[in-house]
C-alpha cells in the first residue's frame, strides 16, 4: 500500500552486470515495516546478479521496525548466495547503523 511519508522503489539490473538495488525514501517506521520486509525478501528470491544494494540516500528516519525488516532482508540474500550491502545513508540514519553494529554492511 502506498505511504506518503515513504516509498519503497526496486530498480532491477538490466544488464546482470550492475547490482539490483532497493531505493527508500522518507521515514521508514513501523508502517513501512511489511513493504519493506516483502520487498526485500522478494528482491533477494529474484536477483540473478550477486549483489543486493539497499540505497537510503533519501532516507530520513529509519526506527527498530524498519531495520527489523532489513535484516530480514539481509538473511534472505545470505541464503540465496547474494552479497548485501547498504549504500548512502547519511545523517542520523546512518549514526543508527554505526551504533547498533551495522557498519560493515555498507559499501563506502
Amino acid at each position: 500500500m502506498p505511504d506518503d511519508y515513504f516509498t519503497i522503489t526496486r530498480a532491477p539490473a538490466v544488464d546482470g552486470a550492475a547490482p539490483d538495488r532497493v531505493l527508500l525514501a522518507g521515514d521508514l517506521d513501523m508502517g513501512a515495516r511489511d513493504e519493506l520486509r516483502d520487498t526485500l525478501v522478494a528482491a533477494a528470491g529474484e536477483t540473478t546478479g550477486p549483489r543486493l544494494v539497499v540505497d537510503l540516500r533519501q532516507v530520513r528516519f529509519i526506527d527498530s521496525e524498519a531495520i527489523s525488516a532489513i535484516l530480514e532482508g539481509y538473511l534472505a540474500a545470505e541464503r540465496a548466495g547474494l552479497d548485501f550491502r547498504l549504500t548512502g545513508a547519511l545523517g542520523i540514519v546512518r549514526r543508527v547503523f554505526d551504533v547498533i553494529g551495522l557498519d560493515h554492511l555498507f559499501l563506502e
